[in-house]
């Protein structure tokens, strides 16, 4: 029942905010804060759904504030999920001096390529953001390479040269182009596919879709 979910929401966001007017100091231990935690990563998690970026940030903070030291070594997915949400949140939110530091903190604890992928996805975002395109061209193509999907390596991918290369007629015909091809298919086939599972190809076509979107669309 929705307007049954649409209450409990309301009801855990009204009670995590309860909870965070004690603040951290009110956490008897570890294992209690890391619950805590989670209650505002949950709560976070409702308010972005709604739309409601500020308050999606001000749970996440909170959540990491309840964390103790060695918190990326014992607790490192919650960490990470709070980490990478609460950037998401200041990018929208354009609190962009404090989403550099959840930037530099999830760049220098994540274990592996994949689990940084989320936040340099961030940062690229707002290197096109903040209208520094050419950088932002340069970061994606690093990254694309890194994860084994490096791009054709003619002059026409230089960066500057990317830039003039990509344009919405272009763009118009490429969609132009994969359209035709999936109108081959029948719904049923398309149905029958595996959805893309693999972090790094998704992360992938992450990245290709945001650097034709800003060098059509935005640039």
């Amino acid at each position: 029942n929705v307007a049954v979910r649409e209450r409990d929401d309301m009801l855990l966001i009204t009670a995590v905010n309860q909870i965070n007017h004690g603040g951290p100091q009110a956490v008897i231990d570890s294992e209690q804060g890391v619950a805590v935690a989670s209650l505002n990563l949950d709560a976070g998690k409702k308010a972005m759904k709604m739309s409601d970026f500020f308050s999606a940030h001000s749970f996440f903070d909170h959540g990491i504030s309840y964390l103790r030291k060695g918190h990326w070594e014992e607790q490192y997915d919650l960490s990470l999920e709070l980490f990478n949400l609460a950037a998401k949140c200041a990018l929208m939110n354009a609190e962009h001096a404090h989403l550099e530091i959840l930037i530099q903190q999830i760049l220098r604890f994540a274990r592996c390529f994949e689990d940084k992928c989320q936040a340099i996805s961030i940062s690229i975002t707002l290197l096109f953001f903040s209208g520094n395109v050419l950088e932002g061209v340069r970061a994606s193509l690093s990254t694309l390479a890194s994860l084994g999907e490096e791009l054709n390596q003619s002059p026409r991918w230089v960066p500057q040269l990317v830039i003039d290369y990509i344009t919405p007629s272009l763009v118009h015909k490429t969609l132009s182009a994969t359209e035709a091809k999936l109108a081959e298919l029948s719904d049923d086939t398309l149905l029958s596919y595996h959805a893309m599972a693999d972090p790094s190809k998704l992360m992938a076509m992450e990245l290709l879709a945001n650097l034709y979107e800003w060098l059509a669309f935005g640039g």
